[in-house]
């Protein structure tokens, strides 16, 4: 989110002191185009009706920014239907973006735990050097009775560039993954081991689906639910 900060400040104060856009509604294919040579940097995927008058959504590589329909005025927040329960429209978009992206993720990149026939699955970004991130994985036991299988993708905070990203490289280029996970997240060494890796592909994935800590938990349907949650209250959560 910050990334756009900028982007969309840069963005306001060009709108205010041009006449780039015209008075007239313009189309989502025109406000695209007019964005595409304000923000030149950004990447804007789509331009969307959200069935809101007088704003679409902008799609700028997963994250969701609002523009007016005169193309004047670019914002960012969360837009709520406050007439059906105070629901947010945009943290339902997101899911749904989320969910596309983590569908995306091939499961032989991921270190699973649990029946692949389990009634829920996650998949949670972990760091093996985050506290919170060891005490989900010593009850995985607990998770896997509650019918929740966990897949692990990697996001060591402090970059994979670190301490903590070389162990999750050589957990994942162990020989016994599900072991060599298990160890590391007990304190154990398993050794400096070294192989194509997709472990700056999961980090470079958890920023753009909106991870700023671990363990940081995806639904199935693409909800982010961030820190360690006990499991039963996970299933809970999960069945509802």
């Amino acid at each position: 989110m910050k990334r756009f900060s900028v982007v969309v400040c840069a963005a306001v104060m060009a709108a205010s002191s041009t006449t780039l856009y015209a008075a007239d509604t313009l189309s989502n294919d025109q406000l695209k185009e007019k964005l595409a040579k304000m923000l030149p940097q950004a990447n804007i995927t789509a331009v969307n009706d959200i069935g809101v008058s007088g704003i679409r959504e902008v799609d700028v590589s997963g994250e969701i920014l609002y523009i007016s329909e005169d193309g004047k005025h670019l914002f960012q927040g969360d837009v709520y239907n406050i007439e059906k329960g105070m629901v947010n429209l945009t943290e339902k978009r997101r899911n749904a973006t989320r969910k596309k992206l983590m569908d995306a993720v091939d499961e032989k990149e991921m270190i699973s735990f649990g029946d692949k026939d389990a009634k829920h699955t996650v998949t949670v970004f972990t760091d093996i050097d985050c506290p919170y991130c060891a005490k989900l994985h010593n009850e995985m036991d607990q998770y896997n009775a509650e019918g929740i299988r966990v897949q692990y993708l990697f996001f060591p905070r402090a970059g994979v560039k670190s301490p903590s990203g070389d162990k999750a490289i050589s957990v994942y280029c162990s020989d016994d993954q599900q072991k060599a996970m298990t160890t590391a997240k007990s304190g154990g060494d398993v050794g400096k081991k070294s192989c194509e890796n997709p472990v700056q592909k999961h980090f470079d994935l958890g920023q753009q689906v909106g991870v700023t800590g671990t363990p940081a938990i995806i639904s199935e349907d693409g909800q982010l639910l961030p820190g360690y949650i006990p499991a039963k209250r996970l299933s809970k959560y999960l069945e509802q």
